[in-house]
């Protein structure tokens, strides 16, 4: 049987919690070599992309794949299937756009968790669009402050995100004018970021600070300078491999950085062994593997519920000694 899961299921039963247990929970497997996931797919074409990102999680006993539509005059969409190993068989389509920024700001958060010092007071947000949206209140569960700065280009933007995110953090949010205004004093940074053109650069590293960049996924953006990456004592990923063949600052920082010094997320989970004047940055660019943990995480919870259940649609061609 097939189930058909849509965004308002998903948001039922989604919190930052589960997330982050799920991002804990894949990384953890990851280290033990249970699971992985391949290089990303992009296709274009006329009226925009598809990106594939597939995974395996042998844990958890499935694969699959998310695909996401892009269309830059309509929007973006978010599907993840999910096939059972032992059967073969597709079991569930869930939509993933809720699974997508839950999945980017609980895995920042276990970074953090690991890398950032304890007891701070002020951390800073670059971006105002959903991702940030989702790394603020998942940053809140594993370091919380007491002021988050914010800023973006625009002004509206930036009034936006504060009104809408006051209600659901304890921080004081404060509007910023400009990048150095709001990484100044800061012991976290998070840059959530769509920009050809890195915002974080030299002036702004700071002795004991922790930078999540998590908007540079394509090898068109850049978040950091890329001869800053040499400077940090502690360069950590999601997947080395993935970052520095598709994150635009990661691939430009290639022709100063050792690459040898960064390390998987999945090697640092008991703890990078840091000081307290250690500079820290862990970079994202998201992997399939991610979105299958925390969607099983859903339909886990979600348990029989799912308002859809179809038999399974695909034919099975049996597999004959002639082939």
């Amino acid at each position: 049987m097939l189930r058909i899961v849509d965004g308002a299921e998903v948001a039922s039963v989604l919190t930052v919690d589960m997330a982050i247990d799920a991002m804990e929970t894949c990384f953890a497997m990851e280290a033990d070599g249970r699971t992985g996931a391949a290089a990303r797919v992009d296709l274009p074409h006329s009226s925009g992309w598809m990106r594939v990102l597939p995974a395996v999680i042998e844990d958890l006993g499935v694969f699959g794949h998310k695909v996401i539509s892009f269309n830059p005059d309509k929007g973006v969409r978010y599907v993840v299937t999910v096939f059972d190993i032992a059967a073969g068989g597709m079991v569930a389509v869930v939509d993933a756009e809720s699974i997508t920024g839950a999945r980017t700001g609980a895995t920042a958060a276990v970074a953090a968790d690991r890398m950032c010092r304890t007891g701070i007071s002020r951390s800073a947000i670059i971006g105002t669009g959903s991702v940030a949206r989702t790394q603020l209140t998942a940053l809140e569960a594993v370091r919380p402050v007491d002021e988050t700065r914010v800023y973006s280009r625009s002004p509206e933007n930036r009034r936006t995100f504060i009104a809408e995110m006051q209600p659901l953090v304890a921080a004081r949010l404060v509007e910023c004018t400009s990048v150095d205004d709001a990484v100044d004093g800061a012991d976290l940074v998070t840059l959530a970021t769509k920009t050809p053109n890195a915002v974080f650069g030299e002036r702004h590293l700071q002795p004991g600070m922790h930078v999540n960049s998590v908007g540079s996924a394509r090898p068109p953006l850049h978040e950091v300078e890329a001869a800053l990456f040499s400077r940090f004592d502690h360069v950590v990923c999601d997947s080395v491999e993935l970052v520095f063949a598709e994150s635009g600052d990661a691939i430009a920082a290639l022709d100063t950085f050792d690459v040898s010094r960064a390390r998987d997320l999945a090697q640092v989970l008991g703890g990078i062994g840091r000081k307290v004047a250690d500079t820290t940055l862990f970079k994202s660019s998201g992997t399939g593997a991610q979105d299958l943990a925390l969607t099983m995480a859903v339909l886990g919870a979600l348990g029989d519920d799912a308002s859809r259940v179809v038999p399974d649609p695909l034919t099975l061609k049996a597999i004959t000694p002639a082939g």
